[in-house]
């Protein structure tokens, strides 16, 4: 997938939104007939919503189990 900065004026794709469209999300072919045009707005709320459901776990601390107690 490729993302680039729009510069010609757009209509943003997301339902219900009425702003110009200022990224455009394409396949890695480049073909720019099948993109996603979205605006600076939408693509703030959509990264926060997908932060909500991708983020990553914390590793395990080695230092908190019986074994990292027994040497310190």
């Amino acid at each position: 997938m490729q993302v680039a900065k729009l510069s010609v004026k757009t209509k943003c794709e997301m339902p219900l939104c009425k702003n110009n469209a200022a990224y455009q999300f394409c396949a890695d072919n480049g073909d720019k007939l099948n993109s996603l045009n979205l605006c600076e707005d939408c693509v703030k709320e959509l990264y926060r919503q997908i932060g909500k459901l991708l983020t990553p776990k914390s590793p395990k601390n080695i230092l908190s189990g019986k074994r990292g107690k027994e040497s310190v």
